[in-house]
């Protein structure tokens, strides 16, 4: 988990101030900077859809080296402020490790606290005891989501923010409001997740979902955040659905990738359960949620989003029914 966080992470290199390198970390440095110019591998799609990234040794030291020196010199504003400029046309990724000057995101920040956790000796103790817990709560937090233990999953994420994990990252929280009902502070947990990535297609939807509840579907509609173009055809009909950009063209398509296999086919038909269930149409929500839950992407592939899917269903009482009536039966 800890590789496949660098190796997803976009790091944030601050561009002002002077440097003041310890040993330790001029050697950070100047591996950082022969990494960034060392051209990445073509992407390759991944398993998880949470869990995208690029292979390649450049792209893991890149990263790496860029999360241990960032959190060496204290990004998360704990440690001393140093500063170093980034290499004109660093900024490369698709689906990969990315160096953006200036531009903090919710992984980059992510894998400054990596950083700070896998290099001890290059923070002060304070610092990556804080991370270390922070992260543990986080992990904790998940857990008891997926158990459908809800509010103690949000406990434990609000105790993770407590504890140092910067509370914009945690778009878990995010998907643990909006099951406890607390919509407004969902709404408020995913666009902040999305002012620190301006990329995050499914953050732009969970945040329109939480808002449909609170101003009704047509007005969240059109409140809903603008994002970047996703690399997934599956998303990007998923984000023009809920958008409203040629509605019926885009149902025709995620009602065909939901009969297809693999990841498509689960993120198709859990997103038209909770496109449907925003438009308060129950029925059409129970249908697909249930087809996702069913498909082998769901029960094979360990994605979060997956056992999110399984709450839902759960807390809606969908598969109590179903037992019930095979009892009847």
């Amino acid at each position: 988990p800890c590789t496949r966080s660098l190796m997803n992470s976009t790091v944030f290199v601050p561009t002002s101030g002077a440097a003041q390198f310890s040993p330790l970390e001029s050697r950070l440095h100047n591996l950082f900077m022969a990494s960034a110019r060392t051209p990445l591998p073509p992407a390759r799609s991944s398993r998880s859809h949470r869990s995208r990234g690029t292979s390649g040794f450049a792209a893991a030291t890149c990263a790496t080296a860029a999360a241990l020196l960032c959190g060496s010199l204290g990004l998360l504003g704990i440690s001393r402020a140093a500063s170093f400029t980034a290499p004109s046309g660093t900024s490369r990724c698709r689906k990969g490790a990315r160096v953006l000057a200036g531009s903090p995101s919710r992984r980059g920040v992510a894998a400054a606290i990596m950083g700070g956790c896998l290099l001890p000796t290059a923070v002060s103790p304070v610092t990556a005891a804080s991370a270390k817990d922070g992260s543990s709560l986080m992990r904790q937090g998940m857990n008891e989501f997926k158990g459908g233990r809800v509010g103690e999953s949000v406990r434990l994420f609000d105790e993770a923010a407590d504890a140092g994990y910067p509370k914009a990252m945690l778009w878990q929280r995010g998907l643990s409001l909006y099951y406890a009902e607390r919509f407004a502070d969902g709404a408020v947990q995913f666009r902040k997740d999305v002012e620190m990535n301006p990329n995050d297609t499914e953050e732009s939807i969970w945040t329109m979902l939480c808002e449909a509840r609170l101003q009704g579907f047509d007005e969240a509609r059109k409140n809903m955040l603008q994002v970047g173009r996703d690399g997934r055809n599956v998303m990007r009909s998923v984000y023009s659905l809920f958008r409203g950009e040629d509605e019926e063209k885009n149902l025709e398509k995620l009602q065909t990738a939901a009969d297809g296999s693999g990841s498509d086919q689960f993120y198709a038909a859990m997103y038209l359960g909770l496109f449907a269930e925003a438009k308060t149409q129950p029925e059409d929500a129970r249908r697909w949620m249930e087809r996702a839950v069913a498909s082998s992407y769901a029960l094979n592939s360990g994605d979060y989003m997956a056992d999110l899917a399984r709450v839902h269903v759960d807390l809606r009482g969908w598969t109590s029914a179903d037992k019930q009536a095979k009892k009847e039966l």
